[in-house]
């Protein structure tokens, strides 16, 4: 039983520390703001409102 308290508050102190959440790949990374790239804004095509053209159905 106190091995398995033990083990319980060693998971607790070593992910309560910011290093460790580091290492471990668990702190969340702000984006850095100078790497952030401006997309153009989507555009409509020209040819957009054009329709397929119909087929004549077989037998008509």
């Amino acid at each position: 039983m106190k091995k398995l308290l033990f083990v319980i508050m060693m998971v607790f102190v070593t992910t309560g520390c910011g290093l460790t959440k580091e290492k471990l790949g668990i702190a969340k990374q702000a984006p850095d703001e100078n790497m952030v790239t401006v997309r153009q804004p989507l555009s409509v095509p020209p040819e957009y409102d054009l329709r397929p053209v119909a087929e004549p159905r077989e037998g008509e």
